[in-house]
């Protein structure tokens, strides 16, 4: 996206060689992003909302692409994926052709929520346990428009969902001319704040980007 530009320092090369499979939330340029894409070493599925198939093709064509619409459901290997809604409009371009968002539950020794862009939308709260739910809390702009995560409306999502944790994500990568925060965690740091003064007990890790969690069970 020539409007926008890299912050953050790219993550070690041996996070993505190899994966097991590759998981695209929608078509926007910061998350579907074809360079980014001919890059990895993939040596199992791409799930991808239904329309964006044959773009994802043309970055991996030796790749099996997995269109899909939420409720859906993939097994890899030890682990089931479950597509979800997400509040958000996923088309490529501005005024393009619909293409749907999609978060996704990644259901195996532990369950997983990313909501990839969305804002809140009934049944937010019906995803049933998660052990880790990685929301959105900012853009790469200086406001957000409809669609997204604020702090605030993270928050309020985090007591929705009720996960045993959650990862603020989407902060701190990109961002516009004059857009870049002084403080880029401050989103992060925001929406751990008030989901401790939320009291719904969730726990909150703020990962630098680039940064791992390890999860046990």
């Amino acid at each position: 996206m020539a409007h926008i530009s890299r912050r953050a320092p790219l993550p070690a090369r041996e996070l993505f060689s190899p994966l097991s499979a590759v998981l695209v939330s929608h078509a926007h340029r910061d998350h579907l992003d074809l360079p980014s894409l001919k890059a990895l070493d993939v040596e199992g599925p791409v799930l991808v909302p239904r329309g964006c198939g044959r773009l994802v093709g043309r970055a991996l064509p030796a790749a099996t692409v997995h269109e899909l619409e939420a409720g859906d459901r993939v097994t890899l290997g030890a682990v089931d994926v479950v597509a979800t809604h997400a509040e958000h409009d996923g088309r490529r371009i501005p005024l393009g052709r619909h293409m749907p968002s999609l978060g996704f539950v990644v259901e195996g020794p532990s369950r997983l929520y990313f909501a990839g862009d969305t804002d809140l939308f009934p049944g937010m709260g019906e995803l049933g346990r998660l052990d880790v739910a990685l929301l959105p809390v900012w853009g790469w702009g200086k406001r957000l428009p409809r669609g997204h995560l604020t702090p605030e409306r993270a928050a309020r999502a985090a007591a929705l969902i009720r996960p045993e944790r959650a990862v603020p994500i989407h902060w701190g990568t990109y961002a516009a001319p004059r857009a870049w925060l002084p403080e880029p965690d401050r989103p992060a740091r925001r929406f751990e704040e008030l989901v401790s003064e939320g009291g719904s007990g969730v726990a909150v890790s703020v990962l630098e980007p680039g940064d791992q969690l390890a999860l046990s069970g």
